[in-house]
């Protein structure tokens, strides 16, 4: 039977690259999903409003979850396996259209972004870039994909300039010997996408299923020193939301102790990790080292997104310490701020309660 699960803000229901079992649907509240785009690493956010579904693609195409899945309001979300899934689908023919209307929109974001990568790199032949296509997915030993990229090209290209060396490197996977000749390996150019042309025109099915087999490029999962930072970050957020403060705090910690980042995308959760800590220290009422963490946050990132919040904590610190005149200063703070936005209004609110106190 389906179950249904309540979630707290900053709640985790799935982290990106965990195994998939599960679907879900969104009864009430709001979730949102967060990836990173194939080509340039940046981070993609998807929000889930009620009545929808997610999760689903990862179930049906049996692989790891694409995104993170979190809570961004008190959320109520309905859960159910494959089975029950299937069910639901057979007897309600407009969740199959919904499902058919999402994947379409998907593939017409996929059909563009090959496009814009098309027009950014050298024209190359179709059947050549299918072909290379190939050699990169053999090169790193990616059976599945290797053969199903050659075999293609001998498909469609039957006499076409590499036929030899497609079917030399079926055979070899057939052996698992996935072995390069040194100068193939280094007049092999990076793999463009494949124009609409290089292949017909095949079934949406399949294009989602050898969609989903493509592996991503490394540089999308955020690794530094042996540490997932995203996963860390997420992880952190959903004990905070559990209560589990100081289990949070700690994991805050092991993300500012990195040194060194991969990439701006990576250093980006260095930065909400010192904010978060901030906030921990408030749950645990050590008000002195939360205002020095957030003073901390601002010297390090002074161009923070995050500023207008860090200000205001600080003045609600000063205040819950009864220091009232020093609450005032930051309070008027944020709300001199632009742009002019909701925490600039609950900053007023809190700034003529605290002058009242003096």
């Amino acid at each position: 039977m389906p179950v249904v699960r309540n979630y707290k803000p900053g709640s985790i229901i799935y982290f990106e690259n965990d195994k998939a079992h599960e679907i879900f649907i969104l009864q009430s509240g709001r979730v949102v999903l967060t990836a990173h785009a194939v080509d340039t690493g940046e981070e993609v956010n998807e929000t889930i409003t009620s009545g929808e579904f997610f999760g689903v693609k990862s179930v049906l195409g049996k692989h790891t979850r694409e995104s993170t899945a979190q809570v961004v309001a008190p959320s109520v979300v309905l859960v159910v396996d494959i089975n029950e899934f299937e069910q639901m689908v057979m007897k309600n023919f407009r969740i199959l259209l919904k499902m058919l209307k999402v994947f379409s929109n998907q593939l017409r974001r996929i059909g563009k972004k090959v496009r814009e990568i098309l027009q950014k790199g050298e024209p190359r032949m179709p059947a050549t870039e299918l072909f290379y296509i190939g050699e990169y997915y053999f090169q790193k030993g990616k059976a599945q994909q290797a053969n199903y990229v050659y075999s293609k090209y001998l498909k469609h290209y039957p006499y076409g300039e590499f036929v030899d060396r497609a079917k030399e490197r079926l055979d070899a996977i057939e052996k698992g010997d996935f072995t390069m000749p040194p100068e193939i390996h280094e007049e092999m150019p990076a793999p463009q996408a494949v124009s609409s042309d290089a292949e017909p025109e095949m079934p949406a099915e399949e294009i989602e299923e050898e969609e989903d087999k493509i592996e991503k490029p490394k540089s999308v999962k955020p690794v530094a020193e042996g540490i997932d930072i995203a996963k860390k970050f997420y992880e952190a957020l959903s004990l905070f939301s559990q209560d589990k403060i100081e289990e949070a705090q700690a994991i805050y910690q092991e993300i500012l102790s990195v040194k060194r980042f991969k990439d701006e995308a990576t250093a980006k959760f260095a930065e909400k990790s010192q904010f978060e800590t901030g906030r921990c220290y408030m749950k645990q009422e050590k008000f002195s080292e939360a205002i020095e963490n957030f003073s901390n946050l601002i010297k390090k990132f002074p161009r923070t997104e995050m500023l207008k919040e860090a200000l205001f904590n600080i003045g609600d610190c000063y205040e819950l310490m009864n220091n009232y005149q020093k609450a005032i200063n930051f309070y008027q703070k944020v709300v001199n701020m632009p742009p002019k936005e909701s925490i600039n209004s609950k900053a007023k609110k809190k700034l003529e309660q605290v002058q009242k106190k003096i």
